[in-house]
């Protein structure tokens, strides 16, 4: 697998795991035709769209995930024993309702 980890790439983190990997198999058989500029592998419409909706599947579940860190925090504050925790995974099951 080719080196895909030059200045441009660093400078640009992906916070998602999944759309990096995918996008990194996705370029990897045509990163040799553009040695040390990665970056300017052309994309397929429908990979570049597979990427995107990886991340942004990434990002729900992370904003999920803060969510219900932050509610059962709250709810710490108000209520004691098992309460809490059974507020925040009643807001995240509403949430995925949607």
């Amino acid at each position: 697998m080719p080196n895909i980890s030059s200045d441009y790439a660093k400078n640009r983190a992906m916070k998602s795991e999944r759309a990096k990997q995918y996008l990194l198999k996705v370029v990897a058989p045509i990163a040799p035709m553009y040695p040390g500029c990665p970056e300017e592998c052309d994309l397929k419409l429908i990979e570049a769209k597979r990427a995107v909706e990886l991340a942004e599947q990434d990002a729900e579940m992370r904003m999920r995930e803060k969510a219900h860190k932050i509610i059962k925090e709250m709810m710490e504050g108000v209520f004691q024993g098992n309460m809490p925790q059974n507020i925040a995974d009643e807001f995240i099951q509403k949430l995925n309702e949607e």
